[in-house]
């Protein structure tokens, strides 16, 4: 793009200004008298050749074959001769065909551009070949088994701001947590992802990484549905390293094991998505049809209650399960410390392939992770028996929640005006997370999320009321919604279609009481045992408000 100066007649083309402000100089003598540009360089990346700034982004680049000699030469000088300008006698122009673009056209469009004052250069570092990745690459929810979206960034952006554990980001190595990123938040739109400062007012300063799609803004191409995920989770995960990764995982055995072994030479952190991000991408979505408002997650809610049916008949007649815990568990966990925490697992399905567990499970131990938690899981010994975390990782499935819904009153009393509507929530059934305690033992952190959006140990008070939560009916169905960010919860909607006297009582009292625990599994509950979900010293409570119609 060129701008015209209508009072001296000067030309000025911003691509070029803009390389005249990061070093480099206007043409006007001879071109032996060109300076270095500091912190500039250029080099090799695969098939193409790349100008790089002071700050590692990519200013230019284009698919060229080098002559080797000139490439042994400009190892010899340690610099490149950079010339940009518009025309600059390069490419060649409509209408004309590289036989009929003579090099007479080509030295009159160089001296144009350079009496025109549009020709700039420099000396620029010859940096050879770039070892380092230049390319982003976004995971959709559930690769390496991480629930929320993920993107990969190239180190060298983070360089210059001190690093990626400037910001709280932790080497990954083998783990499958990563920590929350400090003074970092993700702005998003519909075609741009940015890593920010957000304490920052300088624009120029406050950006830290950035991405843009080149799809249309308005299509439903993968962008689209990775930028829904992530308003759907409120953050990512980013993780950034020097090599390559994979874009596409599934498709060999060779690119998933080479994807582990970039993710485990990683960094990583959870990146939360910035208020003003969440308001402009609800603001820019079409208003859904009110029939159709809810009919998603009720349409899974549905599902789900034809499976819990038949759970229910499985697990009733089912007295006992078998599980296996390999001795080479002790690496991370000892028997004792384990044994205790087993019933808080729930033989739902495996989480390796999925599909329904039987009477048998195997118990696999990941970690350590964040804070020295362990993470437990179950699976068919079939698809991953009983282990720690494998030198090549581990991917695994999101795990069931179970839900049930009721009202605490007198026992065996009739339905009273006075019922407070709640609903029970497991929300982790063949997962669950422990951490070291104090004296020496393992506590259960798998709801340590919730606690942190203000769910709390129930006491003799009536719980406290959660601002990151909401209610709402649909279609006879009750619906709860956590609308704060889980990072290791891969479900935040809960639904189920109640007694009709607990959706007269949640309008009635705008709203209810939740617990969630892993203690139970809410689906074999009767009524008479909702009162010990709140009052059991593992539940988290809270009452949660039903939104206004």
């Amino acid at each position: 793009m060129g701008i015209q100066d209508t009072r001296t007649g000067t030309v000025h083309e911003l691509r070029t200004e803009t390389l005249v402000t990061g070093g480099f100089q206007r043409l006007t003598g001879p071109v032996w008298a060109l300076s270095p540009a500091e912190g500039w360089n250029v080099g090799r990346a695969a098939d193409t050749v790349k100008l790089r700034d002071p700050d590692g982004d990519v200013a230019a680049e284009s698919s060229l074959t080098l002559d080797p000699a000139w490439v042994s030469a400009a190892a010899s000088y340690g610099y490149v001769m950079v010339l940009h300008g518009s025309p600059l006698g390069v490419r060649v122009p409509p209408g004309k065909t590289e036989r009929t673009y003579t090099l007479a056209d080509r030295a009159m469009e160089f001296r144009h551009a350079r009496n025109n004052g549009l020709l700039v250069g420099a000396l620029v570092t010859w940096a050879g070949t770039f070892t380092e990745t230049f390319n982003w690459v976004l995971f959709p929810p559930g690769v390496f088994g991480i629930p929320v979206p993920v993107a990969y960034v190239p180190l060298w952006h983070f360089a210059p701001h001190g690093g990626p554990e400037e910001f709280g980001f932790a080497r990954l190595n083998k783990r499958i947590e990563a920590p929350l990123a400090d003074g970092l938040i993700a702005n998003l739109t519909l075609s741009d992802l940015d890593l920010v400062r957000p304490d920052e007012t300088d624009p120029g300063l406050a950006l830290i990484a950035g991405y843009r799609d080149h799809g249309e803004p308005g299509d439903n191409g993968f962008f689209s549905k990775w930028r829904q995920a992530v308003l759907a989770c409120g953050g990512l995960v980013v993780m950034t390293g020097n090599k390559a990764m994979p874009s596409v995982l599934g498709s060999s055995v060779e690119q998933d094991k080479l994807a582990w072994e970039v993710m485990g030479e990683s960094w990583g952190a959870r990146v939360i998505l910035s208020e003003d991000s969440k308001v402009d991408l609800l603001s820019s979505q079409p208003a859904p049809r009110q029939g159709d408002q809810r009919r998603d997650v009720i349409t899974q809610a549905e599902q789900q209650a034809e499976y819990t049916n038949i759970l229910k008949d499985k697990l009733r007649g089912q007295e006992s399960f078998t599980i296996y815990a390999s001795n080479d568990l002790e690496a991370l966990i000892d028997r004792t410390g384990l044994a205790p925490w087993l019933t808080n697992l729930w033989p739902i399905t495996c989480q390796t392939c999925g599909e329904p567990l039987g009477t048998k499970a195997d118990i696999s131990a990941d970690g350590p992770l964040e804070q020295g938690k362990v993470l437990i899981s179950m699976h068919h010994s079939s698809c991953r028996p009983s282990s720690i975390t494998p030198s090549e990782g581990v991917k695994m499935t999101c795990p069931t929640h179970s839900v049930v819904a009721g009202y605490l009153s007198r026992r065996g009393g009739k339905p009273r005006q006075d019922d407070i509507p709640v609903m029970v929530i497991n929300p982790s059934c063949e997962q669950l997370a422990l951490a070291p305690n104090a004296s020496g033992g393992w506590r259960n952190a798998t709801l340590e999320a919730f606690a942190a959006l203000g769910f709390v140990q129930p006491t003799r008070d009536f719980p406290p009321t959660i601002t990151e939560a909401e209610a709402e009916i649909s279609e006879d169905y009750l619906i709860v919604t956590v609308t704060g960010y889980l990072p290791d919860m891969p479900d935040q909607e809960f639904a189920i279609k109640p007694p009709e006297h607990v959706l007269d009582q949640v309008r009635r009292l705008n709203g209810l009481a939740v617990s969630f625990m892993t203690k139970s599994l809410p689906t074999l509950l009767a009524p008479d045992d909702l009162p010990d979900a709140f009052s059991d010293d593992e539940a988290r409570i809270g009452w949660v408000p039903l939104m206004p119609v």
